[in-house]
């Protein structure tokens, strides 16, 4: 109903509307974030305050998160959904490039292990995570998988095998490479770390401190796996050799 206010009150009949979603009634709560704000962090808050107060909802009522975090679910699961057929095209390609399910292998734990070390940064710099995160930690893997591969090819152009000393070789050849393309990754997300907001930094953060952490870790972790993956072989071989003769 409306109210006119005049010389005479007069009410005059207006139109009600009740909201719905999906046929079902619905009422939309909002709340507008103040600028630097994340907001994760205040749904974070949120569910935190109605879990503390014991809210329960009547018989009948359910509740909806919607927004920012509604929008990266479902950015989310589009993404998850495409990632299978992107592993087992990366698995064929490293399979057919170094003809070894070992050697891939080796490379794919390097890349998780380097996703792990991305988060670790995350944590450290005390970002929520989010959407940008997962971005970040997907192009992180790249880089750790083309760490690995140009360590394992500079090892396997060697014959390296159980030879420590060619091990330290392929290795202190790989370093300028990988730690040039470190320092250049990292000089160039330094100016979205240094400008602060709830955006770019995490995405920043995820890629710039998990490359510096995963090339640390593949200077190590992978030729030292090289090396014990060649000593097993070189160890069938023998024996094959003697069960033969």
């Amino acid at each position: 109903m409306k109210y006119s206010s005049q010389r005479h009150s007069i009410l005059s009949p207006s139109r009600g509307s009740i909201a719905r979603r999906d046929g079902e009634r619905v009422n939309i709560i909002e709340a507008y974030l103040a600028t630097g704000v994340l907001p994760q962090t205040v749904l974070n808050d949120v569910t935190a305050t109605i879990a503390q107060s014991g809210f329960v909802l009547p018989h009948g009522y359910r509740l909806e998160l919607g927004g920012e975090s509604q929008k990266r679910n479902e950015a989310v699961g589009k993404l998850l959904g495409q990632v299978g057929i992107i592993v087992v095209l990366l698995i064929t390609v490293l399979v057919m490039s170094f003809n070894s399910f070992t050697t891939t292998a080796l490379i794919l734990i390097n890349a998780l292990q380097a996703a792990m070390l991305g988060l670790l940064s995350v944590f450290i710099a005390g970002y929520p995570f989010g959407f940008t995160v997962i971005i970040g930690l997907l192009g992180l893997m790249g880089l750790a998988i083309n760490a690995a591969i140009v360590i394992l090819s500079e090892l396997n152009s060697l014959q390296a095998l159980t030879d420590k000393s060619k091990i330290v070789a392929a290795v202190m050849t790989c370093s300028r490479h990988i730690s040039s393309t470190t320092i250049t990754t990292v000089g160039g997300f330094l100016p979205l770390i240094l400008a602060g907001g709830g955006f770019w930094p995490p995405f920043a953060v995820a890629i710039a401190g998990g490359t510096v952490l995963t090339t640390m870790l593949s200077f190590y972790f992978v030729p030292v796996a090289y090396y014990l993956l060649s000593k097993r072989k070189v160890h069938r071989k023998r024996l094959a050799k003697c069960t033969c003769q």
